[in-house]
């Protein structure tokens, strides 16, 4: 019999533990999608130093990429972001970040006047301060965007 309550103990104690333990890697993907917003924001601005204004948007995420020095193409997330500037290459990012999850998407979005920027994430942990209920940006199949960067850095809340 107190074998049997010694395992029901155990049992309830590794249930806790392994739930702490999911809610905890929840919250470092979270916090890496607030870091990455952050390093994005970044190299929006330095690019916007050396263009005048902040990439236009195609379908959520930035025009900003000129690997040939051609034309401004919309900068894969997971792929450099590299201008040419007066006929020299210039890399905001080595890498821009992608979402820690794989079915979810950073979204970014242009002011009409390229004075403005906005960039997106979808947070799991509903409980951090900065997760928002009234966004309606797409971050993924069937997942909305509910934390936002904008131009100044600041996120809204």
């Amino acid at each position: 019999m107190e074998m049997i309550i010694v395992v029901g103990i155990m049992l309830i104690l590794t249930g806790i533990g392994f739930s702490n333990y999911i809610f905890s890697i929840a919250k470092s993907r979270d916090a890496r999608r607030k870091s990455d917003l952050s390093t994005i924001s970044r190299a929006i601005q330095a690019f916007a130093n050396d263009f005048g204004s902040y990439p236009l948007v195609a379908s959520g995420q930035m025009v900003a990429c000129d690997y040939n020095n051609t034309v401004l193409i919309a900068c894969d997330w997971g792929q450099p972001m590299a201008a040419f500037v007066n006929d020299q290459s210039v890399t905001y990012l080595g890498e821009t970040p992608a979402d820690p999850d794989g079915d979810q998407n950073y979204y970014y979005e242009a002011g009409a006047d390229g004075n403005s920027f906005s960039l997106y994430a979808a947070l799991e942990n509903d409980q951090d301060p900065s997760y928002r209920t009234d966004l309606t940006q797409a971050c993924g199949s069937g997942v909305t965007c509910n934390y936002q960067v904008t131009d100044s850095g600041v996120s809204v809340e």
